[in-house]
């Protein structure tokens, strides 16, 4: 795989990190239940009601929200809009345009077998990557959550 340069000198990135990643909830105490409860993740805060539709360009949009940390200073934000709600659409890892949200976990066969109680199975097998420098070692696997969005879990050697 050839390495793609930068259109700018790195003193002017454009783009200098990820600030946080969304995901859009049908319901939001479940999916709390799902990233807190079974997860581990913690709760920053939990916000009422929010017109967003300006933001998203979908007017008269209004969403709950609960941001959750996930180390080192990044944040998860589970969305649950309340007006102007969509058909849910299912995710396939293979379709153009399917985002994951890859997480760290230190245990995957500890993650999995609590997931798996609580109903929760992955759609693979984990699997150890050898041959890319950027994963040599790590073991990953991809499931659900509770609306079908595409996690990864990472573990790290």
């Amino acid at each position: 795989m050839t390495q793609r340069a930068g259109g700018t000198s790195p003193g002017h990135l454009l783009v200098t990190g990820i600030d946080h990643v969304g995901i859009t909830v049908r319901e939001l105490e479940r999916s709390l239940a799902f990233y807190c409860d079974l997860l581990g993740l913690r709760v920053i805060e939990i916000s009422g009601e929010q017109d967003v539709g300006q933001i998203v360009g979908i007017p008269g949009a209004r969403v709950k929200t609960a941001d959750l940390d996930v180390g080192d200073g990044r944040v998860l934000e589970l969305l649950e809009y309340v007006a102007a709600r969509a058909d849910d659409v299912p995710q396939r890892p293979n379709a153009a345009g399917c985002p994951h949200v890859a997480l760290h976990v230190h245990d995957i066969p500890t993650v999995l077998q609590r997931l798996a109680r609580a109903g929760h199975n992955p759609d693979g097998e984990p699997t150890t990557i050898t041959g890319a420098i950027a994963f040599e070692g790590a073991t990953v696997v991809y499931l659900r959550d509770p609306d079908g969005a595409v996690i990864e879990l990472v573990q790290r050697p």
